[in-house]
């Protein structure tokens, strides 16, 4: 079994880039998952697995700890076939140095209701522990 190390940069450039960029602009763990039928990863990096806690409730386990709580969280959602003319929100309502805790809405005129989907994202951005 070969031997992991750790390698620091200031600045990454990915093979056939031009530019490069921060290490802390990258994202320190983010995860592709399905909810409308069973809750599922798609793929992912940094994300040790999901809690499906209801309908459009997802909390997103780290495999390593933020160093504070003050990351930055970015939710994204896809099309939901039931919901497919709605708009749909995604926002943050828990968060700890270990998960980010989630909530998926759609929307229409008359209401909002949780709602799982069949295309959803997280980003997370900031310093690992």
């Amino acid at each position: 079994r070969p031997s992991m190390s750790t390698l620091k940069v200031t600045n990454i450039q990915a093979t056939g880039e031009t530019a490069s960029r921060a290490v802390s602009g990258v994202a320190a763990a983010w995860v592709s998952f399905v909810t409308s039928t069973t809750t599922t990863i798609n793929d992912s990096q940094g994300v040790s697995g999901l809690v499906d806690n209801g309908t459009g409730d997802t909390t997103v386990n780290l495999t390593t700890n933020m160093s504070s709580t003050n990351y930055m969280f970015m939710g994204s959602l896809g099309w939901n076939a039931t919901a497919a003319a709605n708009a749909r929100t995604v926002y943050q309502t828990a968060r700890s140095v270990s998960s980010s805790r989630s909530r998926t809405y759609y929307t229409d005129v008359s209401s909002t209701n949780p709602t799982d989907s069949d295309y959803n994202g997280v980003s997370i951005y900031g310093d690992l522990a």
